[in-house]
C-alpha cells in the first residue's frame, strides 16, 4: 500500500463484494466480563446466536487459532508441568490420542493418569484448543453436527477436501478450526462467524502482529453472509478497546493503514526501514552466546554508522530441538557496506562446526 501511495504500484481498490451483498455486522465481546459470569469459552451472546442459527438451519464458522485440547497440563499438588525436553516450551495435550506433543520438534509422549513427579491425582488442564472446543460444543449443542478442521484432522490424504465438501453440502452445522478456515471458503448458508481468543496473535512479539491479526480477522469475517443470509460476526477478546479490533469492526483498511504506518515510522520498521535478521544457532549455549557477541562487534566495525544494530538477544523460541537461538536485528535504509559485510561474515562462519548462522532479509 505504501508503494501504491507513491505510484510505484497502481492502486485498484475493491470496495464491494462481487455479488453486491452487504458486509457482515461485527460485534466485539469483552471476555473479561464474561469470565466474571463464568462463560470462559463461549460468551452468552455467541451461545445464543449459535442456538438462533441452528434453529434457522443456518451454518456457523468458529475460528480458534490454536490446535490441540489444552496448551498446558500442570500438577496442582507439586507444580510439575509437562514440558518438551528438546525445546523451551510446554507440551500441548491432544485428547483424542491421549498424547502430549511439541508443535516445534515433534516430541510426543502419552499422558499418565497421575502426576509423573509426585504420583498424585492432581493434573489440571489449562488453555483452549480446537479439540477441547469441539468437545465443549458437542456437550452444549448435543443435536448440532460439529466438524473440526486443523492440521491434526486433515493429516490424511483428501481429508481437507472431504470436510469442505461435506460442510458445503450441509452435512454439518458448525465448522470450527484454525486459520485454515478463515480464507478462500465460500459457503452460502454460513450466517454467523465466531472468533474466539481474537487477541492471541496480537500478543506475538513481532512487528507484523497487528497486520497479521487484522488480515486474519477481516478474512474470517468475510466468510459470513456471502449469499442468501445476512452475516453476523462475534469477536471475543480480552482487549476490546484495542485499536486493531476497532478497525476490524469497521472493516476500515485505510484507517488501519494510517495507524500502522505511524507506528512503523516511529519505531523504524518497514516500509521506512529494511530489516536483516541474523540468527546464531548452536547446541552449546555458551558458544551461541559468545559468537553472537563477536558478530555484533564485527558488524559495528564493518557497516554504516547510520544503520541500527539491535541485540544480540535470545530468540522468541530460544531452545528448539536442543539448539539454542540468538538473534541480531539490523535496521537500515541505504547501507552499501552491509552486503559485503554479510558475505564476509558468511565466509567466516562456513568453516565452523560448533555453530551456524541464518541470515534473513525481512
Amino acid at each position: 500500500m505504501a508503494r501504491a501511495y507513491k505510484k510505484v504500484y497502481e492502486y485498484v481498490p475493491i470496495t464491494k463484494r462481487a455479488n453486491q451483498k452487504m458486509m457482515p455486522k461485527v460485534k466485539i465481546i469483552d471476555m473479561r466480563e464474561e469470565m466474571k459470569r463464568r462463560h470462559p469459552i463461549l460468551s452468552r451472546e455467541l451461545e445464543c446466536k449459535i442456538i438462533e442459527k441452528l434453529n434457522k438451519k443456518e451454518q456457523i464458522l468458529l475460528l480458534l487459532n490454536r490446535r490441540g485440547h489444552s496448551t498446558t497440563i500442570s500438577c496442582s499438588s507439586c507444580g510439575f508441568t509437562y514440558r518438551c525436553p528438546n525445546c523451551d516450551i510446554t507440551l500441548t495435550y491432544h485428547k483424542s490420542s491421549n498424547q502430549l506433543r511439541c508443535h516445534y520438534c515433534g516430541y510426543t509422549i502419552y499422558k499418565e493418569e497421575v502426576c509423573p513427579e509426585c504420583k498424585e491425582d492432581g493434573l489440571s488442564y489449562y488453555g483452549l484448543g480446537t479439540e477441547k472446543l469441539e468437545n465443549y460444543l458437542e456437550e452444549v449443542f448435543p443435536t448440532a453436527k460439529v466438524i473440526r478442521m486443523d492440521r491434526d484432522s486433515t493429516q490424511n490424504k483428501g481429508a481437507y477436501e472431504k470436510i469442505i465438501t461435506e460442510f458445503g453440502e450441509g452435512k454439518y452445522d458448525i465448522l470450527l478450526g484454525t486459520q485454515m478456515i478463515s480464507k478462500g471458503l465460500d459457503f452460502g448458508n454460513v450466517s454467523l462467524v465466531g472468533i474466539l481468543n481474537a487477541d492471541n496473535s496480537l500478543n506475538v512479539p513481532d512487528y507484523k502482529s497487528n497486520e497479521r491479526t487484522f488480515d486474519l480477522l477481516c478474512q474470517a469475517c468475510g466468510r459470513a453472509g456471502r449469499k442468501n443470509t445476512m452475516g453476523e460476526v462475534i469477536v471475543q477478546t480480552f482487549y476490546p478497546d484495542h485499536e486493531i479490533l476497532k478497525f476490524v469492526q469497521s472493516q476500515d483498511y485505510n484507517k488501519f493503514f494510517q495507524y500502522e504506518m505511524h507506528i512503523r515510522k516511529t519505531l523504524k520498521y518497514p516500509p521506512f526501514y529494511y530489516l536483516c535478521q541474523i540468527t546464531i544457532l548452536s547446541k552449546d549455549y555458551h558458544v551461541a552466546s559468545n559468537e553472537a557477541n563477536k558478530m555484533k562487534a564485527f558488524l559495528e566495525e564493518k557497516i554504516d554508522a547510520s544503520s541500527i544494530i539491535l541485540g544480540p538477544t535470545t530468540a522468541n523460541m530460544f531452545l528448539v530441538n536442543k539448539v539454542y537461538h540468538f538473534e541480531i536485528l539490523i535496521k537500515y535504509r541505504f547501507d552499501e557496506k552491509l552486503m559485503p559485510a554479510l558475505k564476509e561474515l558468511d565466509e567466516i562462519v562456513t568453516s565452523s562446526k560448533d555453530f551456524w548462522v541464518e541470515i534473513d532479509f525481512r
